[in-house]
């Protein structure tokens, strides 16, 4: 069964550098694929209503298709641009996804942890990470953040072998379609998710020991 794998387009461009990456680097891999772009969908921000306590979240946006996406999959490619940190759409859609699971952890926001082993899916699943900016210049310190929700949902990092590791740190230009230049970069990208599929396909999943 060939794997299956989805990229999560966190640009608030659509068809942007982040998408053309994510896409070349899928064409060239043996896998089943699809792409969402955060630029063509609605997510609200999160009202702290508990709801998705016992049931999926209530708020009439795309996240719980987005989510139903992410747990058909058997992978996950983040490809993101660095807005200051990143960008406001792409983090509402990490915290709505935190936010679920804290409530269920808690059975509401607050209180004690009365559920601690709960998770939005029902095994670890991969991901792996290309973070892009106009210098290429990514710090750890930028993405920290980013990981560190995906992660708490239940996700798994697979781990770039160069600096800064959690991430490949992509030189993508400002023009749209100029990142399609850096062939060095998609070929890391390219050896990233070769790596994020083998992780799939053995079962053994390389965490973040950073």
């Amino acid at each position: 069964m060939r794997t299956k794998l989805l990229a999560i387009v966190g640009s608030q461009r659509e068809n942007g550098n982040s998408y053309s990456l994510a896409r070349s680097v899928l064409e060239s891999v043996d896998a089943d694929w699809d792409i969402i772009q955060l630029a063509d969908r609605r997510i609200e921000f999160c009202n702290l209503c508990e709801e998705c306590k016992d049931r999926e979240c209530v708020l009439e946006d795309d996240l719980d298709e987005i989510l139903s996406a992410m747990r058909s999959a058997d992978g996950i490619v983040f490809s993101v641009p660095k807005y200051l940190d990143a960008p406001s759409k792409f983090l509402a859609l990490l915290e709505r996804l935190a936010t679920i699971v804290h409530v269920r952890r808690h059975m509401g926001y607050g209180g004690p942890v009365r559920k601690p082993d709960c998770k939005l899916f029902s095994e670890h699943k991969p991901f792996c990470l290309f973070a892009l900016s106009g210098t290429g210049k990514v710090k750890k310190g930028n993405l920290q953040t980013v990981v560190d929700y995906i992660e708490f949902v239940g996700l798994t990092l697979i781990s770039h072998d160069d600096r800064p590791f959690i991430a490949v740190s992509v030189r993508a230009g400002d023009e749209r379609g100029e990142v399609l230049r850096n062939k060095a970069a998609i070929k890391q990208c390219r050896s990233l998710v070769q790596k994020l599929i083998l992780s799939t396909t053995a079962g053994q999943h390389t965490g973040n020991s950073l």
